[in-house]
């Protein structure tokens, strides 16, 4: 997603932009199939991206691979075979990266377990964040429990002044 008409100048355009976004994987058409090989080959990148550990090499085949939507955006996929996060089973994953880099990155795993296991399970704090190397760790509650580790991006508006 590139804005050439300039970037927004307030915190609050950004978090709508990453509420927008996370709210669109959850309403976006359903996974996609995935072959179970293909899966096995990417599957450890995309578990240390959502227990946000490790960035994976988009440069990989396997990455490459991933089942990508019109705009070349990854789909959200259902795996193929049992894939858990922190040892927890895993439904569907989603993940968003901007090409440009200024709204970072977002890994989710939906999960098919309750929000306490996932609490304890990745050591979330009680209000179900954590943050890391990486990124932000949350817990986002809905109809299954959804973990996400965002990245942050190269946006700053720390020059930004209100007149």
């Amino acid at each position: 997603m590139t804005n050439t008409q300039g970037k927004p100048h307030q915190r609050g355009a950004t978090i709508k932009i990453l509420t927008t976004l996370l709210v669109g994987a959850l309403f976006a058409p359903a996974a996609q199939a995935f072959d179970a090989a293909q899966w096995q080959a990417v599957a450890p990148a995309i578990q240390a991206a959502v227990e946000c550990r490790a960035k994976p090499d988009t440069t990989a085949t396997a990455w490459k691979a991933l089942p990508r939507d019109e705009s070349g955006a990854i789909e959200a996929i259902k795996p193929p075979v049992p894939f858990t996060v922190f040892g927890l089973p895993v439904q569907e994953v989603a993940i968003f990266i901007d090409a440009d880099g200024e709204l970072g990155e977002s890994y989710t795993a939906t999960l098919g377990a309750n929000a306490a296991a996932v609490r304890k399970a990745a050591k979330l704090s009680t209000a179900g964040g954590r943050t890391t190397t990486m990124g932000e760790l949350m817990l986002g509650e809905g109809v299954a429990p959804q973990l996400t580790c965002t990245v942050a991006g190269t946006y700053d508006e720390s020059d930004y002044q209100e007149n």
